[in-house]
């Protein structure tokens, strides 16, 4: 370098390439033809260097300049966003959707140009709509493929998302859809690895089952397998109820083609003969149509489809099991109102079970935010809550009969050991770190485990 710098040449930039990564490429901007004639000499004394060549363009920029130029006659908008919103680069055609001159895209919020879109959860959710997304710019409507941006090779971790290309391409005669537009999935807890799930398969042509008691969320994802996959670019897209699937709807399902989505929800309500008759016409290929159905749980279905059906099943979670979450599900519920829970709402919350789940949380924290505004509070305490039923969804009656109370609560804190023990055997059985999990002092543990004789050897450290 010290070569350049004697015959005060600045180098702005430098990259190594070549077929056997032996070139070196340097950006002197403004290089004269006097200097570069002088440098070229020093260089050839230099050892190692056999050639010495004066280009327009090193191959970063060459590539940069392609490509914007390439995006430059792409008549559809197109543009990238970073992890806030905030547009890095956007063509002519973005320019033109947005109303705006292109050198005043970059920097600006998508937001807003995109108002209505859930931007903050598309950015850091895992399953965010990726096909034939409908928006509306200036009166105009698009369909969008979003396409998120990884950075680390960790899949679907949320840190590894540095923002996302966005494609616009009009909607021809913006016909109305006949499936509804999805809400953002939320991967809180347990449902990310359902959200992990529902992205790996509902681009695939199987079928797909979408498993969950009621108000898990099973048409919200159902909706999200549609445009999760290539084929909401067509939109073709028909929705059927289980609960009038037949015979006649079984016909017109065999008659669509493969460019469509069958959404059939509720598939456990629908009649065990059209429920044979349906496995029959998937194992003989008389069905071209992508199928996506939901049910209670898989062994509500006829065992023909049960077997068709199990090797692409996503199953959701019920809230009850995702308890250290649920005050981050009461929060996404919350957003749009201006009522916040206090921490003891959030604990009394966490100790019901939720037998209807989310619509049923959503419910009561709708009807907790009216109480606290009616008196004049924007954060909901356990007063505001309704009062429910204290019945739980436990099967102490049968399970316990001939037993004592205390053989009950001992028969249930050794499965609570033993389950605790067995979920981390891969890692440290100290009683420190079990009783930091079960809230109790490390000394209870250690005489519980004795006194059951799990880890009669449990060490203190």
């Amino acid at each position: 370098m010290s070569i350049f710098s004697d015959y005060r040449v600045n180098v702005r930039s430098g990259e190594i390439g070549g077929d056997s990564g032996d070139k070196v490429y340097l950006s002197a901007p403004g290089l004269l033809v006097a200097q570069y004639q002088a440098i070229e000499k020093s260089l050839h004394r230099v050892r190692g260097v056999r050639q010495v060549r004066r280009i327009e363009l090193i191959p970063s920029e060459r590539r940069h300049f392609e490509l914007d130029t390439l995006l430059r006659h792409v008549k559809e908008p197109v543009l990238s966003v970073d992890r806030e919103g905030r547009i890095v680069a956007a063509n002519q055609a973005a320019a033109r959707a947005f109303g705006i001159s292109h050198s005043q895209v970059a920097g600006m919020s998508l937001q807003r140009f995109l108002p209505k879109l859930q931007l903050a959860e598309l950015l850091r959710g895992i399953t965010a709509p990726r096909f034939g997304f409908p928006v509306n710019v200036r009166g105009q409507v698009f369909t969008l493929d979003w396409s998120p941006i990884a950075l680390a090779e960790a899949p679907g971790a949320v840190a590894s998302l540095a923002g996302a290309v966005l494609t616009l391409q009009p909607r021809e005669g913006a016909q109305e859809l006949a499936v509804p537009l999805p809400q953002v999935l939320w991967d809180l807890d347990k449902r990310r690895e359902s959200c992990l799930r529902l992205q790996q398969m509902a681009p695939l042509r199987e079928p797909l089952l979408i498993c969950g008691e009621r108000g898990t969320g099973k048409s919200t994802f159902m909706r999200a397998a549609y445009y999760l996959s290539p084929l909401a670019e067509q939109g073709q897209v028909r929705v059927f109820s289980g609960a009038v699937f037949g015979e006649p709807q079984l016909a017109k399902v065999k008659g669509l083609s493969s460019d469509t989505m069958v959404l059939l929800d509720d598939a456990d309500t629908v009649a065990m003969h059209a429920q044979q008759a349906l496995a029959e016409a998937l194992l003989k290929g008389s069905i071209r149509a992508r199928l996506v159905l939901s049910a209670h749980a898989l062994d509500t279905l006829v065992v023909p489809l049960q077997q068709l059906l199990e090797p692409q099943c996503v199953c959701l979670p019920p809230l009850r099991s995702m308890r250290p979450a649920l005050g981050g599900f009461a929060e996404k519920l919350l957003e749009n109102t201006a009522a916040k829970l206090s921490a003891s709402a959030r604990e009394a919350l966490m100790l019901r079970d939720w037998p209807t789940n989310l619509s049923g949380l959503s419910d009561c924290l709708m009807a907790a935010a009216a109480h606290a505004a009616a008196r004049g509070a924007s954060v909901l305490e356990v007063s505001d809550l309704p009062s429910v039923s204290t019945r739980e969804i436990l099967p102490w009656q049968e399970w316990g009969r001939g037993l004592t109370l205390k053989q009950q609560m001992e028969k249930v804190e050794r499965s609570i050991l033993q389950e605790q023990l067995a979920s981390h055997s891969g890692g440290s059985h100290s009683t420190r770190d079990l009783a930091r999990r079960l809230g109790v002092s490390h000394t209870a543990i250690a005489n519980k485990l004795r006194k059951y004789g799990l880890v009669p050897e449990a060490s203190d450290d």
